[in-house]
């Protein structure tokens, strides 16, 4: 049984930073939410927030944030790239929920994430283009689900 049947580009978008790369939200056809469990379990790069509910992770084009019924992807080249990101998450979501039954969700963060550690992965720029005054200040907000990783133009530049 597929969790998640489609997906439709709604908005693609340059990057402040960096021209060259886009990033690229796509409504999805289905609630995912039910999953996040799951991949948060096998990726070990996720980090789970059970009460937005929201699944982010980095992938070599960049960082990737599951909603419910959302999924932003970052820092490709073109939307074709896009494409093939969403099209592997797609695969990815519905090959986990297949095999969800031999797989043990967690269901919460992976140990204590705390801003600092946050921190450690975010520009320190303090460019402001995140709409807070410092990157202290945004990582604060993304533990409590007030921003998401897209809000960050910066993490759109190659080094990130």
């Amino acid at each position: 049984m597929m969790l998640l049947r489609d997906y439709k580009i709604t908005k693609v978008r340059r990057s402040l930073c960096h021209p060259e790369w886009i990033a690229v939200r796509a409504e999805i056809s289905d609630d995912i939410s039910e999953v996040f469990p799951y991949l948060n379990a096998i990726l070990k790069n996720a980090v789970y927030t059970s009460g937005v509910p929201s699944l982010n992770f980095k992938m070599e084009t960049g960082f990737t944030s599951l909603m419910p019924l959302e999924i932003d992807v970052g820092q490709v080249l073109y939307k074709e790239d896009a494409i093939k990101v969403l099209d592997y998450l797609k695969e990815l979501i519905n090959d986990t929920w297949e095999r969800r039954k031999g797989i043990a969700p967690l269901y919460e963060r992976k140990g204590e994430i705390k801003a600092k550690d946050i921190l450690d992965y975010l520009p320190k720029s303090n460019c402001r283009d995140c709409g807070l005054p410092t990157c202290f200040a945004f990582a604060m907000a993304l533990l409590k689900g007030q921003k998401r990783l897209k809000d960050c133009s910066a993490l759109g530049k190659p080094e990130f």
